[in-house]
C-alpha cells in the first residue's frame, strides 16, 4: 500500500500550509499568527476581537464600518452615531449606506 501523506491545511489568507504550532482557529479555517490581522486596518487580531466575513477577516470596528447598519455606534455611548465608514483605511466599499431610503426620492 503506497504511502498517502496527510493534507495540511492552509491559511485562509495567504493559502500556504498551516502547521499546528501556528495555527490560529477563526471563521471554520485555519490562519498563521502573522496571517490573523484586520483585512482593512491591518491590526492583529485575538480570539475576541475578530469577525469574518466572505472569508476575510475584520476587527470589530472595521466589521461594523463595513457591513453593519450605517450610524453603527447607536448605544454605543453618550448616545453619538459614528457615520464613519473607514475611509481612511482604505474602506471604498459598504454593505449598506448611511443615506435616507425612500425620503424625499
Amino acid at each position: 500500500m503506497p504511502f498517502t501523506p496527510v493534507p495540511q491545511s492552509q491559511c485562509g489568507k495567504c493559502q500556504k500550509p498551516v502547521y499546528a504550532a501556528e495555527e490560529v482557529l477563526a471563521g471554520g479555517l485555519k490562519w498563521h499568527k502573522v496571517c490573523f490581522k484586520c483585512d482593512l486596518c491591518h491590526k492583529r487580531l485575538d480570539s475576541t476581537n475578530n469577525n469574518e466575513h466572505a472569508g476575510a477577516l475584520y476587527c470589530k470596528q472595521c466589521y461594523g464600518r463595513k457591513f453593519g447598519p450605517k450610524g453603527y455606534g447607536f448605544g454605543g455611548g453618550a448616545g453619538a452615531l459614528s457615520m464613519d465608514k473607514g475611509e481612511h483605511l482604505g474602506n471604498t466599499t459598504t454593505e449598506m449606506s448611511n443615506k435616507p431610503t425612500g425620503v424625499n426620492n
